[in-house]
This record gives C-alpha cells, structure tokens and sequence, in this order.
C-alpha cells in the first residue's frame, strides 16, 4: 500500500474519510505504478487506498477531465443544468437478496406512497425540467401499480422513463413488458451479469440465466428497447465481458447498449472483497477482442473523467471495431464539446434522443457532412460504457459536485447517486437512511446519524 510521506503527489481535493464521512483534505499519490488517494481524519486517523490501478491510464484520462469549478458547500447537492438522469427510488421491496445491493433491499420491504413518488417527480421538475428518469428500487416490478405510475410520469411531461429492473417479471408475467410499454415505458435497464449460471448463483444467489435471456425476448416482443447492465466483479464474470458485448450484438434489434459496472462498497457489499478501477475494467473488456484497445474506451465528459468511459462498437465479420479508434483525443474533445450535458446519458443508452444527439454532435444536422454510408454506421453501431460508482475508498467531493446521476429525495433536493448510496467503512448509511426510507441498514443495525456530527459531514437527519 502507497504511502504519502513517500509517494509523490499528483494532486490534492477534498475527500471523505471513510470512516465516518467527514470532510477532509485528500491528496492523490503514486508508486509509480498505481493511484492512491490519501486522507488524514483528525479523529480516525490516516487511510490509503488504491483508486486506479495503472497510472498511466490515469494521467491519460486526466487530459478529459471537465474544467468544472468546485463549491464545497454544495458538493452533495447535483448542479440543476447538469444532472443528466435522475433515478426515483419507488420501492425498497424486492423479490431478491443479491450478494451485491446498493440499497440493500430485500423480502419484505415497503412501497413509497404514490403521493410521495409524485412529491419526488415534482422535485425533479423543480430542479431543473423533466429530464430522464429511471424507476429504481428494489425492485419497482414488485409494485402492481409500476404502468400507474409509469403514466403518471409521462402525464407530467417526462419523455423519457426507463425501468432498472432484474427482469424476472418481464420473464415471468405474460405480456407484462408490453404492458409497460404501453404505459411509456422508454427503455429496460435489465441487470444482466453474464451468461453462466454459476455467476448469478455467485452474484444473486439463484441461477438466472435463462431467466435473463426470457426478459430479453419479451422485450422484443414488447417493441421495448433494453440497456444490459452487469455488475462486474473480478474473479466472478470479468471474464465474461466480452461474451456479454456479443450477445448483446446477436440481439441488435431489442439490445441498444451495454453500461458495465464493475462493483464497489455500497450497502450490502461493504468489505473489500475484489473492487476495481475502469481502467483495469477496460482491460478485461478488451482482452475479449482482437481489434479492441482499453483506450478505445474514452472518458465521458459530462461528468469526471474516471467516472465513466464509453465507445460505440461496430460489427463485422472479424468481430466488432471501436469507433472510437478513428478519432484522436483531440478531434474526440471537439465532438463531445458538441453535444449538450444533459443527452450524454442518453446517447450512451443508444436510445432515440441519444440517436439525436450522436447525429447533431457528428454533423448530421447540417454543420459537417460526414462520408457516405457514416448515417448506417451509427444506426448499426452498440454503445459499450463503464460506470465506476464512487465509494468510500475512492471519496472525492469534487467528484461529486459534478455527478450527472441524481437521486430526488423528500427533502426537496438532488443529491449526487454515489453520495445518496455512501456507506461508512463498517457499512453505515449517510444519506439513504436520514428519512427513514429504504430503512434496510447495510449491516446488522441500522445506526443513527452514521456520517456523525458536525459541518464537515454528508446531510444527516436535520442538516
């Protein structure tokens, strides 16, 4: 493990001590092979951990990083003009205990009051227009009224309502993804961790595969687009990426993206069991493929740099090509400049607004003629992205204040995903327990005002 007072420095931010959530000074130091990031809390001491295994990655991806200015005191609210997807907790209800949970949901949770999902919708618009949304949980299946409230969003001007879900009662329930999609459902988030049965027995505790591939053709049977999106934990199904990327190209005509996550300690996953960096999950990614680079993998720029990372890939007949390998990091910053903030969620997501935004940004619209056939490319082209959720070892408030996930809560505000999801070291919740809501503590019991007292801290109740 690095050392600061022996390590050289690369930069200094504010962080989070992981112990209790504190605000406190953080530096980024190297070993001249991997980034650590430092911090001192004056009550629980000094910490180091790794955050980037491959400096050299790091110091790259660094050239994309947004020139963003930093407001420490709003860093755990989501700038208004710059949240790209807000997602509405409508459930802490599911039909699954998965090994790995943000919420650490369960059997035998509660449904949000409709009233309050509309306070929550309402908040949104508030905040900033009806951007997209995600209903998220739990799982919102388990809900009877999820079209209900589906509709109700739609009626209050939402053009874009996606649904996380695990896809069992896509798989399970006659006709129901057409009956989302008749409500205006716009897209499936469906959890699809590979295609092996062992890794949903490891990952979600019951074998899913078929279960997964049964959501998927319901879903093109409902005309419903879906976005795969894997949990990746080493050791477990990074090896699968690949497989997953060409299953998801066998299945172009329901399949509109794959948004890969590898794992980090929130909720359920508290303990460092196999968290890992999207550089070395571009790694994995790339081994699965001839013509494929980890650099193909280029940071998107509407939030940081090692947030997420993204490329379109192209079939043909010796496998798919990254898009991204025609473009320099120069001639890829002048594109993105492009393309407004708010449609970068979408365009990763392949969906319709996406497919417009990727056409403006390109010159589709009449400032650049691209060359012949370049229209087929794109309609032909899977969107492929990392996210790399920001824990507690990795706790950079800088990076939150320009977080484009945001979470409306009843409070009235938007708070930063990764900030709404923030566990302490031993598993402790700032933010997602301070109404009460989502009450399933990460650990044994639930313990009050985890972030602890004073200014420095995440919002607990009453701040």
């Amino acid at each position: 493990m690095a050392h600061a007072d022996a390590d050289r420095r690369l930069d200094s931010t504010t962080s989070l001590c992981p112990t209790c959530l504190e605000r406190v000074p953080g530096e980024y130091v190297t070993d001249e092979e991997s980034v650590y990031l430092h911090r001192e809390c004056p009550e629980h001491g000094e910490t180091t951990r790794r955050v980037w295994d491959s400096l050299d990655h790091w110091e790259w991806a660094a050239g994309f990083e947004p020139d963003a200015a930093f407001d420490p005191e709003s860093a755990f609210t989501v700038d208004n003009d710059h949240a790209c997807l807000a997602v509405v907790e409508v459930t802490s209800d599911c039909n699954l205990s998965c090994s790995y949970c943000f919420a650490s949901s369960g059997p035998g949770g509660s449904h949000r009051p409709t009233e309050e999902v509309e306070t929550l919708l309402e908040t949104i618009v508030e905040s900033g227009g009806t951007r997209p949304i995600q209903f998220s949980g739990g799982e919102p299946t388990v809900r009877e009224d999820l079209p209900d409230l589906v509709e109700l969003a739609r009626e209050m001007g939402f053009e874009h309502v996606q649904v996380n879900t695990n896809g069992i009662a896509l798989a399970e329930r006659d006709r129901y993804a057409e009956r989302l999609a008749d409500a205006g459902v716009t897209a499936i988030y469906l959890q699809f961790d590979g295609l092996r049965p062992e890794t949903y027995e490891a990952i979600r505790e019951v074998d899913l595969a078929a279960t997964k591939r049964a959501a998927v053709d319901a879903c093109r049977e409902a005309d419903l687009p879906v976005v795969l999106v894997p949990t990746v934990v080493p050791g477990t199904n990074d090896d699968e990426m690949g497989d997953i990327v060409r299953y998801a190209m066998e299945n172009l005509d329901v399949v509109e993206a794959v948004n890969f996550q590898p794992v980090a300690h929130f909720g359920r996953y508290e303990t460092d069991r196999g968290r890992f960096s999207l550089d070395t999950a571009a790694e994995r990614l790339a081994e699965g493929f001839a013509a494929i680079e980890p650099r193909d993998l280029m940071p998107v720029p509407c939030c940081s740099a090692y947030c997420q990372s993204a490329t379109a890939l192209f079939p043909t007949d010796d496998g798919p090509v990254a898009l991204t390998q025609f473009l320099d990091d120069a001639l890829f910053e002048e594109l993105s400049g492009f393309v407004d903030e708010a449609d970068w969620m979408e365009l990763i997501a392949n969906t319709p607004a996406g497919k417009d935004a990727a056409c403006c940004s390109t010159g589709c619209c009449g400032s650049v003629e691209l060359p012949a056939g370049a229209d087929e490319i794109l309609d032909r082209a899977l969107p492929v992205s990392l996210t790399g959720f920001m824990d507690a070892d990795a706790a950079d408030a800088e990076r939150l204040d320009n977080c484009c996930i945001s979470v409306p809560t009843e409070d009235g505000e938007l708070v930063p995903f990764c900030g709404y999801n923030m566990t302490t070291d031993d598993g402790r919740y700032a933010i997602r327990t301070r109404n009460g809501w989502g009450g399933r503590p990460a650990v044994n019991e639930p313990v009050p005002d985890a972030a602890g007292e004073g200014d420095g801290a995440l919002p607990t109740d009453g701040d």
